[in-house]
C-alpha cells in the first residue's frame, strides 16, 4: 500500500480544517463528521486465518460520532434541568471534551444491540464486539478539534495543528528505516509548526509551537501506522487510502486539544 495516498488526504483533511475555523469555527464540526464517517466504513477486522470478519459496527460509530460532536457543540445538553440539583452544581464549557465519554458509551451500547441482529451464530462475538467500540471511541476522539476551535484563540491552534500534522505525515512517505523516518518526521512537524508559530504575531511564540508540532506528529504518525495495519492484507478500498488517513486526524485531535489548552492557560 501507497503512503502516499493517506498522507495526502490527511492533509486535505487537515487544511479545510484550518479553512474552516477561519470561516466559522462550528464549519470544522462538518470535516470532524466526514473523518468520523470514514472510521466509520473502515476495514473489518480478520480472524486468526487472515479472513475478514463482518463486524456491526457502522451503526455504533456512527451513533457514538453523532453523540460526541452533538455534545461537544452543545455541552449544557450534559447539564441537568434548571432547578434540579444537577442543574445547579454542573458546569460544563465549550472547550472541553468531556463528550468521548458518554458518547464512547454510547457506541458500546448500540455495538452490542447490533450484535443481537446478527445472522451468522455471531463467529468471533467478542472480536467483532471489541473492534466496534474501538473504532467508536476512535470516532469520538475526532472532537479534539472542534473544542481546539471554538477556544479564544481557536485559529491560531489549529492552525498549528494543522502544520504539524500535514508535514510529519509528508515526511513519513520517505523511503527508509522506517524508525528513522518516524523520527524525521516527528522532527519537521515541530519545526515546521515552530516556524509559523513564530512568523504568526500575539501571544504564540515559537516555543508553544515546538510542543504543539512534536506531539501532533505522533498522534499522526500513530495514524498512518494503525490504520495501515488496521486493513493489511484484506481488499478494502477505505484501507487503502481513506481509513489512514482519516487516523491520523483522529489520533492527532485529542493532543491538538491538550497542547491547545496549555498554551490558551499559560
Amino acid at each position: 500500500m501507497s503512503r502516499l495516498a493517506p498522507a495526502a488526504w490527511t492533509v486535505v483533511l487537515v487544511a479545510v480544517m484550518t479553512l474552516a475555523v477561519r470561516a466559522d469555527p462550528i464549519l470544522v464540526a462538518a470535516t470532524v463528521l466526514l473523518v468520523q464517517a470514514q472510521i466509520a466504513v473502515g476495514p473489518h477486522p480478520a480472524d486468526a486465518r487472515g479472513r475478514t470478519i463482518r463486524a456491526p459496527k457502522l451503526a455504533a460509530v456512527v451513533a457514538a460520532s453523532v453523540a460526541a460532536t452533538t455534545l461537544t457543540l452543545w455541552p449544557r445538553l450534559m447539564v441537568g434541568a434548571d432547578g434540579t440539583t444537577a442543574g445547579e452544581i454542573a458546569s460544563v464549557v465549550p472547550g472541553s471534551i468531556m463528550a468521548v465519554v458518554p458518547a464512547t458509551a454510547v457506541g458500546v451500547v448500540v455495538a452490542l444491540i447490533s450484535q443481537m441482529f446478527r445472522k451468522d451464530g455471531r463467529r468471533e462475538l467478542v472480536l467483532t464486539t471489541a473492534h466496534a467500540a474501538t473504532a467508536a471511541l476512535l470516532a469520538t476522539l475526532t472532537v479534539g478539534w472542534i473544542t481546539s476551535a471554538r477556544e479564544a484563540m481557536g485559529v491560531e491552534i489549529v492552525t498549528l495543528g494543522a502544520v504539524g500534522t500535514a508535514v510529519s505525515v509528508l515526511l513519513w512517505c520517505l523511503p527508509g528505516d522506517r524508525y528513522l523516518i518516524a523520527s524525521i518526521a516527528m522532527a519537521g512537524g515541530a519545526l515546521a509548526s515552530a516556524v509559523v508559530a513564530y512568523a504568526q504575531d500575539g501571544y504564540y511564540t515559537w516555543v508553544f509551537g515546538l510542543l504543539m508540532g512534536t506531539q501532533v506528529s505522533l498522534g499522526a504518525l500513530l495514524g498512518q501506522a494503525v490504520g495501515r495495519a488496521w486493513g493489511e492484507g484484506r481488499r478494502h478500498a477505505s484501507s487503502g487510502w481513506g481509513f489512514p488517513g482519516a487516523m491520523s486526524v483522529a489520533l492527532a485531535a485529542p493532543l491538538v486539544h491538550l497542547i491547545g489548552q496549555l498554551g490558551a492557560s499559560a
